[in-house]
């Protein structure tokens, strides 16, 4: 009856490691920390999308000025913005175009960016991964407000003076 029971968890301990396929993650269990996971990109396709989500879920109706307020104000870092700057990093290092997966919200960009400029070694401090990995645009979505306008100025100006 000792056999059996032995031998029964032995098996049930062993069978699923030999049928089991390779399995990866993104975090170490142990200490949390995050690794670019490049031989399965789909999982970190997913864990940005993840990040993105999370984010967007947190910051959802706030204003760029809000945001970037109340992340300067905060006195710990955000482990959800490192993730999100190394998940981006990684997938540029492995030719994966982070926009086509996941697009960040432009408030929330705008907020970041926000916080950024007003205080990069607070920011740095807050979201260090972020801030060294995720490039944020220097216009945000006003580049195609500005683009817009120089075009309207120019045809404006060429008709006024027949140009």
């Amino acid at each position: 009856m000792k056999i059996i029971g032995i031998l029964s968890i032995t098996v049930l301990i062993i069978l699923p490691m030999i049928l089991a396929e390779n399995a990866f993650a993104d975090f170490n269990t142990t200490n949390g920390a995050y690794f670019c996971n490049t031989k399965d990109l789909a999982i970190e396709k997913s864990g940005y999308s993840y990040f993105i989500y999370q984010e967007n879920r947190y910051w959802f109706g706030e204003r760029p000025e809000d945001i970037a307020a109340t992340i300067l104000k905060t006195s710990y870092s955000s482990t959800m913005l490192n993730h999100l700057g190394q998940a981006y990093h990684c997938l540029k290092d492995n030719n994966v175009d982070p926009d086509s997966v996941e697009k960040m919200p432009s408030y929330l960009l705008q907020g970041l960016n926000l916080a950024k400029e007003q205080n990069p070694e607070k920011f740095a401090q807050i979201a260090p991964d972020f801030s060294n990995y995720v490039p944020i645009p220097e216009f945000g979505t006003l580049a195609g407000m500005i683009v817009a306008i120089s075009i309207i100025g120019v045809l404006i100006v060429s008709r006024k003076f027949n140009v």
